[in-house]
């Protein structure tokens, strides 16, 4: 190694030769090693490499120790190494290495032999030397474990990568055997002849031989809460992931705790560090900073918007998000563990004096830096501040995760082949290609985006805004289910502020009594189908594409910050208002594929099944039963829906309970009275009650259960289907549409 002793002593692999250790059996380098206690005074003053470099002593001492306990394989090599780095700091090369073929083997004998005590103290010499065979053991054995050390401090590294690779194999297979077994379910059939066995068809699949240990992977693993009930409802000042995603979590956490805590090689004699304690604190600094740092380009993918892997998996923006915030707590206990080791470190080899000097270092005062703000972001992340003053946790988050990349490249930066780039710039480019792609989704959503105006209303009886955006130049046809980002512009100080709005329908400004979009030959229609032409919002949803005067439609409830921003600004009458529209985003729940369905939902969640019923109702689709559990407070909000969906909500096979449960206001059951399918009760639901009912009816048929309301709903609903699947309705599938933060 040709470096400094301090340089060797805290940053391995900090010149050319010591990256070519690694590719050799360090005999050359532990020479190198052994001969640099030496100081020869056979040279002009000047730094000690420059000496290095011109003392032909020095040479001479290396080679012959080359010649005593070196092959001579990959020798030339080393001095080529070598003689380029003096070139670059001291302007000369090596000698050649035959300036030893003079001497016989009696002079190499009779040569002074150098051993460690006396090495230890940094003799100036002026003589040739040889390190004794023991110096030379220690030098070869502190190298061999230092390097071992450092190689597998990157395959942990690596781990990273390859455990996540793991998990989205895993999720793609599943993907695609859900693929695989909804078109198998889907496929072509013959048109029934009574309605019978439209019944049948939620048996399908029924006696799968797979059907039962599916059915049990779904109540034990992927659908309960991880303890108790609670998943959606935070605990204390966080939120526990559903069980599937904590037993991911914890396999990951566990893989850094075995890979930080485990495999280190302690030698008894180490030259770089005498104190075995020091030396294997110096190894878990090194392990746990390596990782950490590898870590990073994880947080930031799992952290996106557009992270491909959601569309590769099919798992939600909740799922990366709750990985995005495990891996983070882990990178940062990664980095207090790594900075704590190394200023103990340095406090043991100089007192405070020293660690003072090194917060003077570019590198070090850095890398403090990144530690305390990665900390800083944890702490301004809990689950309170994001959801109680979201806009504040953004700039905060945003801010302090440059300051954390900013920081910790010029902390790595002191290697000078730019080793942990391949770790930082990554982030960059993650960033960059999200940023793109949500221009690309604001482009493609109108690509006059700087004129799309939308038209705000807000209900005061219903406590509800309505917000209302033309679509027709939209590249994009509207799913169910899917979720946009809202800017609202004419406030320039709150202009980069966005929230997600799931889609509550695509109204027409078409004539009202314009004829509902026919049915293609080739389906078959629905036989327990009701006309649908009076309601123009649900046609909206039927047809394959937005029309030239359709509007997007989202139902807002106001909270604080940009909702409470939004009611106000139409609170006396309707405004106009600058939007940009970000998406679509998320993905439409294979609903289609089932007889059964059941949405419990609460106040604006009513947009989910909205967004579905005309879907589910038109074509061919095997749709038997459509029920809607919906929990509400204003009676005002049932008159609007029903008024805009009267329809589909005449459809016999719909079914609209709703339970209103704060209104003072006298009751219209005239509502429940014109439409079959529609029930008012007051008070909240009985989830449990009505999973149970649900289930009970078809038995081992197939049952979707989608959720979509407040957190304690979405957990009752979630712990009632694993019930469900524990009194044997195997054939229950648990969806929860809901964005989490």
């Amino acid at each position: 190694m040709r470096s400094k002793p301090i340089i060797l002593l805290f940053f391995l692999g900090s010149s050319r030769g010591a990256l070519s250790l690694r590719y050799q059996k360090w005999c050359f380098d532990g020479c190198e090693l052994n001969i640099n206690y030496v100081n020869f005074n056979d040279t002009e003053a000047g730094s000690k490499k420059f000496r290095s470099c011109h003392s032909l002593q020095r040479a001479t001492s290396l080679y012959l120790c080359f010649h005593e306990f070196c092959v001579d394989e990959g020798r030339n090599e080393w001095i080529d190494s070598a003689s380029e780095t003096c070139q670059r700091l001291a302007n000369t090369t090596l000698p050649p290495y035959d300036i030893i073929s003079d001497f016989t083997p009696e002079q190499i004998a009779g040569i002074r032999r150098l051993g460690a005590d006396e090495a230890l103290i940094f003799p100036l010499l002026n003589e040739v030397i040889i390190p004794d065979e023991s110096f030379f053991q220690r030098s070869h054995s502190t190298l061999d474990a230092a390097f071992s050390m450092y190689d597998f401090h990157w395959l942990y590294g690596w781990y990273m990568f390859y455990f996540w690779i793991g998990v989205v194999a895993i999720g793609i297979g599943a993907r695609l055997v859900s693929l695989i077994s909804n078109l198998r379910r889907n496929g072509w059939q013959p048109i029934p002849k009574d309605d019978s066995s439209l019944e049948n068809q939620s048996q399908l699949g029924t006696y799968s031989i797979f059907r039962k240990p599916y059915a049990l992977i779904k109540r034990h693993v992927l659908y309960p809460a991880t303890f108790g009930y609670r998943c959606s409802q935070n605990v204390w000042w966080c939120t526990i992931p559903p069980r599937v995603q904590s037993l991911t979590i914890s396999a990951f956490v566990l893989l850094n705790i075995v890979v930080c805590a485990t495999n280190y090689r302690v030698t008894h004699g180490n030259l770089y560090w005498s104190n075995e304690w020091v030396q294997l604190c110096r190894y878990v600094s090194d392990r746990t900073g390596i990782i950490s740092v590898a870590n990073f380009p994880l947080i930031w993918l799992f952290g996106t918007r557009n992270n491909t892997l959601m569309w590769l998996t099919g798992w939600g923006f909740g799922a990366y998000n709750n990985f995005h915030r495990w891996v983070a707590r882990v990178s940062t206990v990664q980095a207090v563990i790594h900075s704590i080791g190394y200023t103990i470190m340095i406090h043991e080899s100089g007192g405070w004096y020293n660690l003072w000097r090194y917060f003077h270092k570019h590198y070090f005062w850095n890398g403090e830096l990144a530690t305390i703000f990665m900390c800083a972001l944890l702490a301004f992340s809990v689950y309170g501040l994001r959801r109680s003053h979201y806009e504040i946790f953004l700039v905060i988050h945003i801010v302090f995760s440059i300051v954390v990349l900013w920081t910790m490249y010029y902390h790595v930066e002191i290697f000078p082949d730019g080793d942990f780039n391949i770790f930082i710039w990554p982030c960059l480019a993650i960033w960059i290609w999200d940023r793109g792609l949500r221009g690309f989704r604001v482009l493609a959503y109108d690509r006059r985006f700087w004129s799309t105006k939308a038209n705000a209303t807000y209900d005061p009886a219903s406590h509800l805004v309505t917000l209302e955006v033309p679509s027709s130049h939209s590249i994009y046809t509207p799913q169910p289910g899917t979720y946009y980002y809202i800017y609202v512009l004419n406030n320039f100080l709150y202009a980069h502020q966005n929230h997600p709005f799931t889609l509550a329908y695509v109204a027409s400004k078409d004539s009202p009594d314009s004829p509902e979009p026919p049915v293609a030959p080739h389906i078959r229609p629905s036989p327990r189908r009701t006309n649908s032409n009076e309601s123009t919002e649900s046609d909206a949803l039927l047809t394959p594409s937005a029309s030239d005067s359709s509007s997007l439609v989202f139902l807002i409830r106001p909270y604080d910050g940009f909702t409470s921003r939004l009611a106000k600004s139409c609170a006396l009458r309707p405004q106009s208002l600058r939007v940009l529209v970000e998406g679509p985003y998320g993905h439409t729940v294979p609903l289609r594929s089932f007889a059964n369905i059941l949405f419990i939902v609460g106040g604006t969640g009513v947009a989910v099944p909205l967004s579905h019923l005309a879907n589910l109702l038109s074509g061919e689709t095997p749709v038997t039963r459509l029920k809607i559990v919906w929990a509400v407070r204003e009676h005002a909000f049932l008159a609007s829906v029903v008024r805009d969906f009267r329809a589909l909500l005449e459809d016999e096979r719909v079914i609209l309970e709703v339970h209103v449960t704060q209104d003072e206001e006298p009751k219209d059951d005239a509502i429940a009275e014109e439409i079959k399918g529609v029930r008012i009760e007051g008070g909240r639901p009985d989830i449990d009650e009505v999973v149970e009912d649900a289930a009970s009816e078809v038995g081992e048929g197939q049952l979707a259960i989608v959720a979509c309301g407040p957190g304690q709903m979405a957990d009752q609903a979630r712990r009632a289907s694993v019930q469900a699947l524990g009194r044997g309705h195997s054939g229950v599938e648990y969806f929860e549409e809901s964005f989490k933060w």
